[in-house]
């Protein structure tokens, strides 16, 4: 709200200066940039998780772009052994998996941009690629690459626009602290209170004004000690002991039940997770962990998450797609509940840097073999962890962030230049001022320009394979080149 309220009066204050806002829900970032005018407006977890989730299987995402409420990221993966892609062309991976190859570099060589001809070259085991496309696409790619999903397995279970988070889904919201206690506390107070009060006024034994007070709150009956012949006011405490006693009985089962029904979903929760086995760990359901867990769902793996806190804001709502305990992630014992001996990833999203690199660790311990990724807030410290603690990627949200806030502030289309090798390349959104003919999009593919993703006005992210030129003014796309070719398109008419 408050990165809000400052755009509105900075828009007010200053209407000429652009305005580039952090706002968490990307469908609601798109509705700022539309309604108050803002230049550009994005959420650091969901431009900086995929790159978590790519790190997860030994890959690279170099840049994430947005489109409408969808994110575009741009990947380099390496084609492995028994890979679906080993021996396809990228012309095929386009139709197949609706993610366009930008470049490529096979034993070694410099990297070359895929232009023309290049679509007919089959790619190669060990063979290095940077591919762009919408979210969903661009990521499933990725798993099936690394062996994690298989060709033909169930689509995901949510129901999604191509490329981007479902539509008209919101962060729950944080769950109020609840009154109970408190209310449950002045019950109690009250029938304490009423054992002196009867005492005094009945002229009864402490103990005998203990035992009236026991049964007048559980109503169970005067048959020995009674208020017929008291005072009024007697009474009329006595009818509020009664019923003070039954909301205390109330509030007490309630709890009972609570503790129940929590210790029986644990135990399911548990049974779930001790079946699963080649699956990926996450500690940490803050804003990052809560984008990490969705992507991984939505893309049909299965995800047991460790979270600290009960009351977490995201824990409801990432428990009916995955297991979720409670507790300390860097425990060797919550890590065992989580089968982390069976896992294939480990990815460490917390707020505190020290918890990530001590969960990573000992999660290694754990399982060797296991791929561990860690968040790291200190930008000089992600970049020397992996060599220092044999942490196989440490990542900063905010570094994975950051081009797209600066290429909003410095430029209005918000180009972000990419280097791969001695490959100098930009990507950026652009919108069609006026019909763009087949061969101009033929011209700009020959050049190694390649569309990324694509949207009709209002319309949801398309994947490049959907797309038939010409293009109509209004049509959005993300666009991705060498340097040189995409300086020429952006040019000034």
């Amino acid at each position: 709200l408050d990165n809000l309220r400052a755009a509105v009066v900075a828009r007010e204050v200053a209407p000429q200066v652009p305005v580039v806002l952090r706002a968490f829900d990307p469908a609601l970032a798109d509705q700022l940039e539309q309604g108050l005018n803002i230049r550009r407006a994005y959420s650091v977890s969901a431009l900086a998780a995929p790159a978590f989730v790519a790190a997860a299987c030994g890959d690279q995402v170099l840049e994430t772009l947005r489109l409408g409420d969808g994110e575009v990221p741009v990947c380099r993966l390496t084609v492995r052994p028994g890979s679906p892609l080993a021996g396809r062309t990228t012309g095929e991976v386009k139709a197949r998996h609706g993610c366009a190859t930008l470049a490529r570099s096979r034993d070694g060589a410099d990297w070359r941009p895929v232009c023309g001809a290049g679509d007919a070259e089959p790619l190669a085991e060990g063979e290095h690629i940077l591919v762009g496309g919408p979210l969903t696409h661009v990521l499933r790619l990725i798993c099936l690459n690394v062996g994690w999903l298989r060709e033909g397995k169930r689509r995901p279970r949510t129901s999604k626009t191509a490329g981007g988070p479902e539509r008209n889904v919101r962060p729950m919201r944080p769950r109020h602290a609840t009154l109970l206690p408190y209310i449950a506390a002045a019950l109690a107070s009250l029938l304490i209170l009423s054992v002196g009060v009867f005492a005094w006024a009945l002229h009864l034994r402490w103990v005998d004004a203990v035992y009236f007070v026991v049964t007048t709150a559980t109503t169970t009956g005067y048959g020995d000690i009674s208020l017929k012949d008291g005072p009024d006011w007697i009474k009329l405490f006595g009818c509020l002991v009664m019923l003070s006693g039954g909301a205390l009985l109330g509030i007490l089962f309630s709890y009972l039940a609570a503790l129940a029904t929590a210790e029986r979903l644990d135990a399911v929760m548990g049974r779930r997770a001790a079946r699963m086995s080649g699956h990926v760990v996450l500690a940490g359901l803050g804003n990052l962990g809560y984008r990490v867990a969705r992507l991984l769902t939505d893309l049909g793996l299965d995800v047991v998450v460790l979270e600290l806190a009960v009351n977490a804001r995201f824990v409801e709502a990432v428990r009916a797609r995955a297991p979720v305990f409670t507790g300390d992630a860097r425990l060797p014992e919550n890590q065992e509940r989580a089968a982390v001996r069976r896992a294939a990833a480990f990815l460490s999203c917390t707020d505190d840097d020290l918890a990530n690199i001590q969960a990573c660790l000992h999660a290694r311990r754990l399982n060797p073999r296991l791929t561990t990724v860690a968040r790291i807030f200190d930008d000089a410290l992600a970049e020397r962890l992996t060599d220092a603690f044999a942490i196989n990627r440490a990542l900063s949200a905010s570094q994975c962030a950051v081009g797209a806030f600066v290429g909003a502030a410095t430029d209005e289309r918000a180009l972000r230049p990419l280097r791969v090798g001695a490959l100098d390349l930009i990507a950026c959104r652009y919108t069609a001022q006026a019909p763009i003919p087949a061969a101009a999009v033929a011209g700009w593919r020959a050049a190694g320009v390649r569309v990324l993703a694509w949207r009709a006005p209002s319309g949801a992210v398309q994947p490049p394979s959907g797309l038939a030129p010409p293009l109509t003014p209004g049509d959005e796309i993300i666009l991705c080149g060498p340097a040189d070719t995409m300086r020429e398109i952006m040019a000034p008419a």
